[in-house]
């Protein structure tokens, strides 16, 4: 009965970890915004903008290799090809309004969870 009770809490454990609220939007400033890439981690991971110029400061701080994609139906505005661990690089890139998909595109990276979201108003 206590192996059933432990094993009870610690599913509950889990099932409500994933519950948090999202982390608010980050607003990008003077036209820039500092993208951090980790192990399976886009920060921040909802980033909102003007219309226009935009740089986008990227620093690796995972273990693997990992590469930054901004992402729209009708192409890809700003691609930083892959950056090794410590690594960073900046890209600039002008912004049309509309909802953008930020990514890694390094094997699967994205389905592990590597993705975010820009809305550029």
């Amino acid at each position: 009965m206590l192996l059933v009770r432990a094993i009870a809490t610690a599913l509950a454990a889990l099932a409500l970890g994933g519950c948090s609220e999202p982390a608010p939007a980050v607003q990008a400033r003077g036209g820039r915004v500092e993208i951090v890439l980790d192990d399976f981690l886009i920060e921040p991971q909802s980033v909102r903008a003007r219309a226009g110029r935009l740089t986008f400061t990227v620093s690796n701080r995972g273990r693997l290799g990992h590469n930054f994609r901004v992402r729209r139906r009708s192409g890809e505005p700003v691609q930083i090809t892959t950056l090794l661990p410590g690594e960073g690089a900046s890209e600039t890139a002008r912004l049309a309004r509309g909802d953008y998909k930020m990514l890694c595109t390094v094997a699967n990276h994205e389905q592990l969870g590597m993705t975010g979201t820009l809305v550029v108003r």
